[in-house]
């Protein structure tokens, strides 16, 4: 099973622009991804259609698990 974390921003436009990083380790904290967050947005380091990502929406871990199926 691997996680993917998902970073939503709100842009310049106030449109939702996700930022996503995959295999994150299972440990990490809320803290250690607003740290992260804060940065992208200090930094100017993502932009996107709707212009810069100026503020923090929302995180999430998305589980996902592949399950292989016999079928040749």
């Amino acid at each position: 099973m691997s996680k993917t974390l998902v970073m939503n921003f709100l842009n310049e436009e106030g449109k939702k622009t996700a930022v996503r990083v995959n295999n994150v380790r299972e440990d990490l904290t809320d803290l250690e991804v607003k740290a992260a967050m804060d940065v992208i947005i200090a930094r100017n380091i993502f932009t996107s259609t709707g212009g810069d990502l100026k503020l923090i929406d929302s995180a999430e871990l998305v589980d996902r698990s592949t399950t292989e199926l016999k079928v040749k």
